[in-house]
């Protein structure tokens, strides 16, 4: 990520974002790259809080079903210093795609479920 936040783009304060929630203390497993990103602390924590439903519907966070069937490759990212979509490999590399393609793969892994988001925000 450039050693960037991912979010709002701050260069400072920054932290491991695990995409998928995993708790207290984190999970046993380390996360692939493509199931971790770099954000800033505020950030980073508004993602499981008031950011929750924007976390989502830009990829910075992932819903748990993503992480346990290991699709989060599937899952584009927004980068707000980019102002653009990414796909990030497993392998951690990152891919630009158009609004359109993150879109249709937002759709394809969370259904209707992606149009509420966007709609939220």
């Amino acid at each position: 990520d450039d050693r960037t936040c991912v979010a709002c783009g701050a260069r400072e304060g920054l932290s491991f974002q695990h995409r998928g929630r995993v708790g207290m203390g984190g999970g046993g497993a380390l996360p692939r790259p493509d199931e971790s990103l770099t954000a800033c602390l505020p950030c980073n924590q508004g993602f499981e809080a008031h950011l929750s439903t924007k976390a989502l519907r830009f990829g910075w966070a992932v819903r748990r079903f993503v992480i346990e069937q290991s699709i989060a490759y599937r899952v584009p990212v927004f980068y707000a210093v980019e102002r653009g979509w990414f796909l990030v490999g497993r392998d951690g590399l990152r891919v630009p795609i158009s609004r359109g393609r993150a879109r249709g793969l937002m759709v394809e892994v969370y259904g209707a479920e992606y149009e509420k988001w966007e709609n939220a925000l």
